[in-house]
C-alpha cells in the first residue's frame, strides 16, 4: 500500500509541475525592477553608439587603407577589428536593445527573429547611418587639408 501510495503522490507531483511549467508565460519572470533595467540598457547603449562614432572618426583620420590590396582592406588589422566593431554597432544596436527589452517583456512588438544585416566592411568605411556620402567626402577632405598644413608647418 505504501509503495501505491507514494507513486500516486510522485504522479501527482509530477503533474503539478508539469502544469506549473506550461502555464507559466512564455518570457518567464522578471526579477528586477524593469523601470532600473530600461535604465541601464540605454545607458549600455548609449555608450556603444557613443564609443562607435568616436571610433569611426578615430579611423577615419588615422588608418590607411591598402591600395594594391584585393577588395578594400585597411592596412593595419587593429583598424579593420575596429572598423568591423563600428559597423556592427551601427547595423545592430538598436536590435539588440529591443530584443533585450521583448525577453524582458518590456516591449510589445516582438523584433524580427533575425538581426539586421552589418555593412561590408570597406576601406574607407561607407557612411554612417543618417550620414551622407557627401558629409563623408566633406570631412575626409577637411581631413586631408589639415594634414597637409601640418606637414607644410612642421617642414
Amino acid at each position: 500500500m505504501k509503495v501505491t501510495q507514494m507513486r500516486l503522490t510522485l504522479s501527482l507531483l509530477a503533474a503539478a509541475t508539469a502544469t506549473l511549467l506550461v502555464a507559466c508565460p512564455k518570457q518567464g519572470s522578471v526579477l528586477r525592477d524593469s523601470a532600473t533595467y530600461q535604465a541601464e540598457l540605454d545607458q549600455y547603449d548609449t555608450w556603444a553608439v557613443q564609443q562607435a562614432k568616436y571610433l569611426r572618426g578615430f579611423i577615419e583620420e588615422h588608418c590607411e587603407c591598402e591600395s594594391e590590396a584585393e577588395g578594400p582592406q585597411f592596412s593595419d588589422p587593429e583598424c579593420e577589428k575596429a572598423a568591423d566593431f563600428v559597423l556592427t554597432i551601427e547595423a545592430r544596436h538598436e536590435w539588440h536593445k529591443n530584443m533585450s527589452l521583448w525577453n524582458a517583456s518590456l516591449l510589445e512588438e516582438e523584433p524580427a527573429a533575425v538581426p539586421p544585416e552589418i555593412a561590408p566592411l570597406m576601406c574607407p568605411l561607407p557612411a554612417a547611418p543618417g550620414e551622407s556620402d557627401e558629409a563623408r567626402i566633406d570631412a575626409e577632405e577637411a581631413a586631408a587639408e589639415l594634414t597637409r598644413l601640418t606637414t607644410e608647418e612642421e617642414g
